[in-house]
């Protein structure tokens, strides 16, 4: 009786199933039902003095009861169905825009929701945001500005600041001179945080009012606007003191104090560059005999006082004389000329960085000459990474220093020339150098060496003072040349040793 009504339950169960099938599923579909949208923040309550910056962080969410929310659409102020702006994120910083010359507004913003079916939320999300502006802000770099003289090329740096962020910025603008005519818009990226970095360079070789090119940053590019043209600043004088001004604007027109700082533009007259870093009290008195033995040889150099400062636990740092950039400012400048003449009296002094200053000046072809009395040093010398010596000679014994007498020759090394000079007075402190491997040794003398006792022995060890590095474009001479003139001779060595070997010309 049991499994008789299993059995029944089965048939009846099969029926039904069958029955199920052959009927199918029947019912009406339903429309898709719109997406709804929520702003984080529903309502702002400030009053005029508590506004928000125009810079805000805005976050909404959306919610799709029949599928899934694929992104939504934006809009500020405007929402006429061109104006709206479609993301996939949830939240973003905005600029909210303020009406020009308003230094505050309120602003609307609305979102809305889009779903996987592309139907959007009607009504959407909306805010209006009480929104105050801030003034930019302007500043000069205190280690990217020039020095207060230089030459053809001036480089600043400067920093912009916007409470509002940096797209609030809608120009930033430097003249030179003229602040009612000459502002000149320099292009800022985001991606450079506020610092801009620009060159100027100009023709001086007369005096006058010119118009510089502009270069942008480090790397000296060559300042183009979007639309092509050349970026120039007008109104830059040589021969003259000039003052650069600088000013930033926002999107609401707010301009920035204007930060300033004044400069001197020398003209390059000359072909040489006099390089004076004599940092005795005496630096005029010896220049005026160097450039005296230079004009008899028919050079007129342009001069450069770079002896600023006293070496103090070692070398000396770079002259403020010089510009504060290295690379482009400084390195650009020196490769303006096509010959340096150094002159300094102590090697822990500028010569220190030559190597870093004057990669540009040799690889255009720059010769140089450099004169300054060698002294004591190590082998590791940072000096000798820039003249060809190897190291310096070496006291043995009861030795104490070594010195030149008066009247002694200081001879050209092998037959290179037949001009010998003659000390005219006794040289104390000064040592004979070796010159590195393929370097030529150009002049030696007598050294002695002092003792113990008061006496001088004399001297066995190398006696060089003077060697050309193997490129033919340097040659250092390691002795005061103005101490040298015993035979009346010295504007006959610079013809040599300037004019012929190293091709000084005016």
């Amino acid at each position: 009786m049991y499994k008789s009504r299993i059995l029944v339950l089965a048939v009846v169960c099969a029926s039904i199933f069958i029955s199920g099938c052959d009927t199918g599923l029947s019912g009406t579909s339903s429309e898709n039902q719109a997406p709804s949208t929520n702003l984080t923040v529903e309502r702002i309550n400030r009053g005029d003095d508590f506004r928000l910056s125009s810079q805000i962080n805005i976050s909404w969410w959306g919610n799709d009861p029949d599928g899934y929310v694929v992104g939504y659409e934006y809009a500020i102020n405007d929402t006429s169905e061109g104006a709206w702006t479609f993301t996939e994120r949830s939240d973003s910083t905005f600029i909210l825009p303020i009406t020009e010359g308003q230094e505050t507004d309120d602003v609307l913003f609305k979102v809305r929701a889009v779903d996987d079916d592309g139907e959007r939320d009607p009504d959407g999300a909306r805010l209006v945001y009480p929104i105050v502006n801030s003034n930019p802000t302007v500043s000069f770099n205190a280690n990217e500005t020039p020095p207060d003289t230089l030459f053809s090329i001036s480089s600043f740096g400067w920093r912009v600041f916007d409470p509002d962020g940096l797209g609030n910025i809608r120009s930033t603008e430097i003249a030179i001179n003229d602040t009612v005519n000459g502002w000149v818009d320099i292009p800022l990226s985001e991606e450079n945080e506020g610092r801009l970095f620009i060159s100027l360079e100009v023709d001086n070789s007369t005096s006058g009012v010119k118009t510089a090119n502009v270069f942008l940053g480090r790397a000296y590019r060559t300042g183009v606007y979007e639309s092509g043209d050349p970026i120039q600043l007008p109104g830059v004088e040589v021969g003259a003191k000039n003052t650069a001004y600088i000013r930033s604007i926002d999107q609401a027109g707010a301009v920035s104090s204007v930060d300033t700082l004044s400069w001197y533009i020398k003209e390059q007259q000359s072909k040489v560059l006099f390089l004076n870093d004599f940092g005795a009290s005496n630096y005029v008195e010896v220049q005026n005999q160097h450039l005296s033995y230079l004009s008899e040889n028919g050079i007129t150099p342009d001069v450069w006082f770079i002896n600023t400062g006293q070496p103090s636990l070692g070398t000396i740092e770079l002259s403020d004389q010089f510009p504060t950039v290295i690379d482009p400012t400084l390195s650009k400048t020196l490769a303006k000329w096509d010959h340096i003449y150094w002159l300094s009296d102590d090697l822990d002094r500028n010569i220190v960085h030559a190597l870093n200053i004057t990669g540009e000046f040799f690889e255009a072809g720059g010769t140089m000459f450099v004169n300054i009395p060698m002294k004591d040093l190590r082998e590791e010398d940072e000096v000798f990474n820039f003249i060809p010596v190897d190291s310096v000679g070496n006291l043995t014994g009861q030795q104490t220093g070594l010195v030149i007498n008066s009247g002694v020759d200081i001879n050209p090394v092998n037959g290179i020339t037949d001009i010998v000079l003659k000390t005219e007075g006794r040289q104390v402190g000064v040592y004979p150098l070796k010159p590195i491997p393929a370097a030529t040794a150009l002049y030696d003398t007598n050294f002695r060496a002092t003792t113990v006792l008061g006496s001088t022995q004399d001297y066995t060890g190398f006696e060089n003072v003077s060697v050309e590095n193997e490129e033919g474009d340097l040659i250092y001479f390691g002795l005061d040349l103005t101490l040298l003139n015993g035979n009346n001779n010295v504007a006959d060595f610079i013809r040599e040793m300037c004019i012929q070997r190293l091709g000084f010309s005016n």
